[in-house]
């Protein structure tokens, strides 16, 4: 996901269909964690096989089978197959199970992958560009490289338990009203005011939850492309983080990966719907243009709508889910972004975390303070809804 630059709403979908089909296999018999696709019926059911070892190599293989169709690059899960393979050479009674779990494997792929290529996701590669608004206040790109709007019909991608990608529109955004004294103007200047007397502290928690792929870097008449996580990403290395701290076996990590997506997944489908349904205009484009012509903000503006904030949505979500399974309380240390330059940060908790990651926006200066703040309640919400539908803590 990263080597191919994949931007946070496609690299949400990327997350979601290995992880959720490799459970759907590694469930199929079990009495207690039992298939997402008995609360959802749109899931397509899984045909059973009955011998354990077979189930557990071909859920492995289906993983890496679908990953490999929704990357570019796909050195890396070759690799992994690679290990799995040599595995077996050394455990030769395997070899058999092997042989079998391939054949059952590839019986499964065809029709689960058109299932996956059903969710809209081919559609909207073909549906257009979009279309700038004319309405004061609408969004316009942002400075520096001025990109087109990114994703603008990832709100027509199938969901997976939101029953559509309104359910949890949050209320419209304040109105624009460069009148000084005005709640639009109030936070704008909050904005501004934040970024101009930003401590040491708030431009660390800016820079370690970042994570936007699509930075482009000049330096003289060379432009280059840098290469980070997306939230997603962040929020999956946690929950990997966790299920290694808990000694977690294979099908229990496989229900954390594959509740962690669907929130994911489902949250970036809310949180679009709403940035393209008002159109918000960014911070950078309203002070650069009325304020101060030379500011800039610590992050670089992504290359779509204001309203809400994406990482909001998105590691609230993330962070109710994971604290379904792991509990309210459960302390971590985030090393993340340490491949990034930046060092480890400890919280007492996911949602501490989800609450950083949330500020971080304003601390970015790429954001107003509703959007964080609805945000977060849009998030939870669809967090709600996914852990609703999950069972309660087996761990």
């Amino acid at each position: 996901i990263v080597n191919d630059f994949f931007p946070p709403p496609v690299a949400g979908r990327i997350y979601l269909y290995p992880n959720l089909l490799m459970f759907e296999v590694l469930s199929q018999n079990e009495k207690e964690l039992r298939p997402i696709s008995d609360v959802n019926p749109n899931i397509p059911k899984i045909e059973r096989h009955d011998d354990p070892v077979v189930v557990q190599l071909s859920a492995l293989l289906l993983f890496h089978k679908i990953a490999n169709e929704l990357v570019y690059t796909n050195k890396n899960l070759k690799a992994e197959i690679s290990k799995l393979k040599n595995f077996i050479q050394q455990n030769p009674e395997l070899s058999e199970s092997l042989a079998e779990a391939e054949l059952y494997c590839g019986k499964l792929f065809p029709d689960l992958m058109e299932w996956v290529n059903t969710d809209n996701y081919l559609e909207t590669r073909n549906a257009g560009d979009y279309e700038l608004k004319e309405e004061i206040g609408s969004w316009l790109p942002t400075p520096p490289d001025y990109l087109d709007a990114l994703e603008p019909h990832w709100s027509s991608i199938r969901p997976i338990f939101l029953d559509s990608a309104n359910q949890f529109r949050p209320i419209n955004p304040t109105k624009y009203d460069l009148t000084p004294g005005s709640q639009f103007h109030t936070e704008l200047m909050e904005v501004y005011d934040v970024v101009n007397n930003r401590t040491d502290s708030m431009e660390t928690v800016a820079k370690f939850w970042d994570c936007n792929p699509i930075v482009m870097k000049h330096q003289g008449h060379i432009t280059f492309s840098e290469k980070k996580l997306t939230p997603g990403g962040h929020w999956f290395n946690i929950g990997r983080m966790a299920c290694e701290k808990e000694e977690l076996n294979l099908l229990e990590t496989a229900y954390v990966y594959a509740g962690l997506s669907i929130g994911i997944f489902d949250a970036f489908i809310s949180c679009w719907d709403g940035k393209y349904v008002t159109n918000y205009i960014r911070p950078v484009t309203v002070i650069q243009n009325h304020i101060d012509p030379s500011w800039s903000a610590i992050l670089v503006t992504p290359n779509f709508p204001e309203y809400t904030s994406g990482h909001s949505v998105v590691s609230r979500s993330a962070s109710t889910v994971l604290t379904h399974f792991f509990g309210d309380n459960y302390a971590f240390i985030d090393s993340t972004e340490v491949p990034y330059g930046m060092p480890p940060r400890s919280f007492p908790s996911f949602q501490a975390a989800s609450d950083e990651a949330a500020i971080s926006r304003l601390y970015g200066g790429i954001h107003f303070a509703p959007a964080i703040d609805l945000g977060v309640e849009q998030g939870a919400q669809v967090g709600q809804l996914t852990t609703s539908h999950l069972k309660a803590n087996p761990f």
